[in-house]
């Protein structure tokens, strides 16, 4: 689910409380500082792969007799390249091109319903993840990111159905579970809570992502959950992906929490790591600019003043 997971992977998101759970409760390192004792990673750079693949594919459309079918793959495949190195206007454009070719293809729906949902196009978005589950039913991808649209435009119990339908297809993936988790919150929090617990005995205890549950669950400190993810690093590559995925998850911790500021931190620091290609990164700038979108409506002066 980590890679592509939006737009390429489908081509190409109980340890019991002995005490009642306070859920506006903060760990005291937490309200001393959240963004202390913080874990920077050098920013990814572009892959040489992916560019060389980018332009070897402008060769082969450019110069190669195609059927619209053979085109139409063409496009599909630049498009995610280029999705995966950050060029969403040039991946938007192969999307749009692919699907005039061949408006058959479940992927390149899927994809632009992620592209509209990023850019607040949520009838758009909608449209595209139901023709995606139109072509293909069993596009597990296609719930959430259909979930995904649901909960930025804020109608929360469909995206908590289309969240249901994609944590049942594994309930040990704790991206899944966490999706589930942010979206119940916002209708019911001590329910998302309790759910959380459950969940998390579906997880093996030697994933290190099972600490972003535990974190949530009040189990551990953020200076816990920066320490672990350093465990069983392989290389640069990797702790770059996980630093994105956990300031993002950070952040909407502090978000749904009322501290725009401290949530804002983490969301800059996901995108610091140019992990173009993960969920948590592509949704890190668009919760960045709720954030200020809303900071400028409290700024905003109103008739009386």
């Amino acid at each position: 689910m980590r890679l592509f997971v939006l737009s390429v992977v489908c081509c190409l998101t109980v340890a019991c409380a002995q005490t009642p759970v306070n859920l506006s409760a903060k760990p005291a390192t937490q309200q001393n500082n959240a963004i202390a004792n913080l874990i920077i990673a050098e920013p990814l750079v572009n892959s040489f792969q992916a560019q060389r693949a980018i332009a070897q594919l402008n060769q082969f459309v450019l110069n190669t007799q195609l059927s619209d079918e053979e085109r139409a793959q063409m496009h599909f495949r630049r498009g995610l390249l280029y999705d995966s190195v950050g060029l969403d206007a040039l991946a938007y454009y192969d999307f749009t091109q692919a699907v005039k070719l061949q408006p058959d293809i479940p992927g390149v729906y899927n994809s632009i319903g992620i592209q509209q949902t990023l850019r607040g196009n949520f009838i758009e978005a909608y449209e595209a993840f139901d023709s995606t589950l139109e072509i293909d039913p069993d596009y597990q991808f296609a719930y959430l990111n259909r979930a995904l649209a649901s909960y930025y435009d804020k109608r929360y119990e469909l995206s908590l159905n289309d969240i249901n339908e994609f944590y049942a297809a594994d309930k040990t993936d704790t991206y899944r579970i966490l999706w589930r988790y942010l979206i119940h919150y916002q209708i019911d929090p001590q329910a998302a809570h309790s759910h959380l617990e459950q969940a998390k005995s579906g997880v093996s205890d030697t994933a290190w992502t099972v600490r972003l549950i535990d974190f949530y669950l009040g189990n551990i400190t953020q200076n816990d959950l920066l320490g672990d993810l350093l465990v069983a690093l392989e290389n640069q590559k990797q702790l770059s992906e996980r630093l994105c995925e956990v300031y993002f998850y950070l952040g909407k911790y502090y978000s749904d929490r009322a501290q725009p500021a401290v949530a804002k931190n983490f969301f800059k620091l996901a995108l610091a790591t140019n992990v173009f290609d993960f969920v948590e990164h592509r949704y890190a700038r668009l919760e960045l600019e709720l954030l200020n979108q809303s900071k400028s409506s409290e700024l905003k002066p109103t008739e009386d003043e």
